[in-house]
């Protein structure tokens, strides 16, 4: 698995890729501790207009997410934790 961050789990044989590309500005995670049917988890930065120029926002599934609390929630299904 090729990403730019590669973060794998001590004791277990999982491992957390996260993937940059900055041409269609999306993050994809790949989780290899995730069950068979759920789909890697992909982020698009979103930029859009202030009062004081522009800003940006990372959206998934058409929702404003935070990128710290996706990754902690992958971090923790790494772990063999939940997600809450």
């Amino acid at each position: 698995m090729l990403g730019d961050l590669r973060i794998r789990c001590a004791g277990r044989p999982h491992q957390l890729s996260i993937h940059f590309d900055p041409g269609k500005l999306l993050i994809t995670l790949k989780n290899t501790a995730r069950a068979e049917h759920e789909k890697d988890i992909v982020l698009h930065i979103e930029g859009y207009a202030t009062e004081n120029g522009r800003d940006a926002q990372v959206v998934h599934n058409g929702l404003v997410a935070s990128p710290d609390i996706v990754i902690l929630g992958e971090l923790r299904v790494l772990a063999g934790m939940t997600r809450q």
